[in-house]
């Protein structure tokens, strides 16, 4: 296990989760090198997720979204790039109410799977399902499902980072690192068991687009936001169940 994530993950172990409301928790640690780790376990039975794209060309902010969506809480989606008049565009397969916005990889990362029951992530490599449901693509895959690890490199750069996690109980959590940031290897190791030196004990994992893109809007104690450093073009919005 890196060292790095050891200090985290003790951190983490000296903290306890925090209803913020019915369905959703909140667990902040911090190390004494500066790494703040805040993260969100949402039930499905409370709370749907969606995608919603951005509301201008060049991108939104996370808390124009949230509000806008009458959300609870909302999340920087997956990866984009910028044309040369500063327009944002997705990379990655992203389908949207049916309409596939953009085609994506054939192996690389993994898939985040919409649906009524919460979401489903699954490796890529398992082929892109033919159903109505909502896709978002990407990348890297770091657990596929039954806890596997998938991701295949050591990249040592630090960085924000927005992580998304499933439980076998169905329960869905998003780990956001940021300030001093961590690898993604490190960021990664903290979503494994608590017996291979983890945290979390994801079931299946992924990580969402990182560095200045990371950002989280929650409608209730700003405290719990973070605006990050940019612009991003999609988005996972949480809101409230209708049921």
């Amino acid at each position: 296990m890196p060292l790095r994530t050891q200090e985290v993950v003790q951190s983490l172990m000296q903290g306890s989760w925090m209803r913020l409301e019915e369905g959703l928790d909140v667990l902040r640690s911090i190390t004494q090198d500066g790494v703040v780790v805040t993260s969100y376990r949402i039930s499905p039975e409370r709370f749907t997720f969606s995608i919603v794209l951005q509301d201008r060309s060049n991108g939104s902010r996370v808390e124009t979204i949230g509000e806008r969506e009458g959300a609870v809480l909302a999340f920087n989606g997956g990866f984009f790039a910028q044309t040369e008049d500063g327009s944002l565009y997705s990379i990655g397969y992203l389908k949207l109410n049916g309409e596939v916005k953009s085609k994506g990889w054939r192996e690389a990362g993994g898939l985040i799977l919409f649906n009524d029951t919460g979401l489903e992530l699954l490796p890529t490599h398992s082929g892109i399902p033919q159903s109505s449901n909502d896709i978002m693509q990407t990348r890297p895959m770091i657990l596929e499902p039954g806890g596997k690890w998938a991701m295949g490199s050591n990249l040592g750069e630090i960085k924000h980072r927005t992580l998304l996690c499933k439980m076998k109980s169905g329960e869905v959590i998003f780990v956001l690192v940021t300030r001093s940031g961590m690898s993604l290897y490190e960021a990664g190791w903290m979503l494994r068991e608590k017996e291979l030196g983890g945290f979390f004990g994801c079931d299946s994992a992924v990580a969402l687009d990182g560095g200045r893109s990371t950002q989280v809007w929650y409608s209730g104690r700003p405290e719990y936001s973070y605006s990050g450093l940019s612009t991003v073009q999609n988005f996972i919005v949480v809101r409230q169940n209708e049921n």
